[in-house]
């Protein structure tokens, strides 16, 4: 692990503020570049910089500091922001090592941290060297795997938005050039969020009458659950570019090779107050002779869905793992890192209807532990953990913690050592010198 570190833009939300304070509270130098106001407010300590210039210059600033500060690991969340992937680039170049952060593969109650990249760039994306490494794992649910709960993760991170984006407009000035990833108006923002809460009571009850049926396994169905609008697991690791082509692709095989059972759509809770597909699933459901076989709903529990379900059709949303254990087939649509052969279904979609097929618990045991080990941090980016732990508000695996934080402490103590070893062999040359 290296001493001097480089955070770039975190999640909305203090959790970079807390995992610098973890990281030199054993041993490493950190460095922070804010982009935007809300990265500011958020991160109003320690030592920063602000970039106030426009987005065509980053990558030539970007390598100026990395180089100048001597930076030898770069954390992000998330890697498909044109920033970050810029910047992970330059470091690519330089040899630098980039570690991003993600929402949980393993949820609830976890956050992803990988080298090089998450999703579709996921080292785990090697399905030969995944497989080879699950020969070691154990093929059951270990003790290890048992997470402690989070503390109120929708409401905290509706807040952390709203401040987000109110400082991010008020020190717009501040940030002329700064283009976001989404959108950053304050007042649409804010309303989605409001929105979001309403729609998520109004949806208990009026949903309460079908999901019970559901729940209590009164109606054979597959699920599919939806994933945000804006996510990039949905518009650059997939092939369908957006929910409303997936949706549509769905209902017409459902409509094509599916008998005697139902198609149930899920709703993404964070993209409640953003989208809603009602209309769209009723005019294709009307227009492909299904209306009374599709169901859209949006606060049904998602686990209880998913242990009734004759199997999940998804793009490549972590539902799938969740699908998978709970003991529901899984046919992924996208670049997913569950997606290999003996885990997921590998046929076509209109086979998946006929056959979903069982899931071989033994290898998913496997698969499961091995994420949690290598790529799990017990905990949210929104929300601390609940129980003891560290400034980040995590609880670490002693794998995860050895990698990322522990061992700073031994690598600081060999690298000093190592500079006064070369000084002194310096000043002794230098003396010699001087002898002679």
């Amino acid at each position: 692990m290296p001493r001097n570190v480089l955070l770039l833009q975190g999640p909305v939300g203090p959790f970079f503020r807390k995992f610098a304070i973890q990281l030199e509270q054993n041993g490493h130098n950190v460095l922070k570049v804010n982009l935007n106001g809300g990265d500011l407010f958020f991160y109003q300590r320690g030592n920063y910089i602000n970039y106030q210039n426009t987005p065509a210059l980053w990558p030539f600033w970007i390598e100026s500091i990395i180089v100048q500060r001597e930076i030898e690991r770069i954390y992000l969340f998330g890697d498909c922001r044109r920033y970050h992937r810029q910047a992970i680039a330059v470091a690519k170049r330089l040899g630098v090592e980039v570690h991003v952060f993600e929402e949980g593969y393993v949820r609830p109650n976890y956050t992803t941290l990988e080298r090089s990249g998450v999703n579709g760039h996921s080292e785990s994306c090697d399905k030969k060297q995944l497989v080879a490494a699950l020969d070691n794992m154990v093929g059951e649910e270990a003790e290890t795997t048992t997470s402690a709960p989070v503390k109120s993760v929708f409401i905290s991170a509706a807040l952390s938005a709203m401040k987000y984006y109110l400082a991010s407009a008020a020190m717009r000035g501040y940030f002329p050039a700064y283009e976001h990833h989404r959108s950053l108006k304050v007042i649409p923002e804010g309303l989605c969020w409001i929105r979001s809460g309403f729609r998520k009571a109004f949806y208990r009850i009026t949903e309460s009458g079908i999901g019970n049926k559901l729940i209590k396994g009164e109606l054979p169905y597959f699920l599919v659950p939806l994933q945000v609008h804006n996510d990039t697991q949905v518009t650059q690791h997939s092939d369908f570019g957006s929910v409303e082509v997936f949706i549509e692709r769905v209902i017409v095989s459902f409509a094509a090779a599916a008998e005697n059972t139902h198609l149930v759509f899920k709703h993404h809770p964070y993209d409640r107050g953003y989208k809603c597909y009602k209309k769209l699933i009723s005019q294709l459901a009307r227009k492909h002779n299904i209306e009374g076989q599709v169901f859209y709903v949006h606060d049904v529990d998602l686990p209880a869905l998913l242990r009734n379900a004759s199997g999940s059709v998804l793009i490549n949303s972590t539902v799938g793992i969740s699908s998978l254990y709970h003991q529901t087939p899984v046919k992924a649509m996208g670049n997913a890192i569950y997606d290999f052969a003996g885990l997921t279904h590998q046929g076509k979609l209109e086979a998946f209807w006929q056959n979903p097929g069982e899931v071989d618990t033994t290898l998913f045991h496997k698969f499961r532990n091995y994420l949690i080990e290598k790529t799990q941090i017990n905990g949210s980016v929104y929300a601390d953990v609940e129980g003891d732990c560290g400034a980040s508000g995590m609880i670490w695996s002693a794998d995860m913690f050895r990698t990322h934080i522990q061992a700073t402490h031994h690598n600081v103590i060999d690298l000093e050592e190592r500079r006064a070893t070369e000084q002194a062999a310096l000043e002794s040359e230098a003396a010699n010198k001087l002898a002679v």
